[in-house]
């Protein structure tokens, strides 16, 4: 996932700034180990995975709305 992209999903979900949302982008975008990013970024590993699973669901609906699988 591109920088863009991961701001125009955040802005989707709106998601707030914070750890979370610092944490989430860089496991999407960086590439980052979730564990790693949560230190990274100061947030608990629960909140991260929290914050993924929201990003990956809105992820889904995205692609089931434009038809992509």
């Amino acid at each position: 996932m591109t920088h863009d992209q991961f701001q125009a999903l955040a802005q989707l979900l709106r998601l707030r700034q914070g750890p979370q949302r610092e944490a989430a982008r860089l496991v999407l975008v960086d590439g980052l180990r979730p564990a790693d990013a949560a230190r990274a970024a100061g947030c608990s590993a629960s909140a991260l995975g929290n914050t993924l699973r929201t990003c990956r669901a809105g992820l889904e609906l995205a692609r089931l709305a434009i038809g992509v699988d």
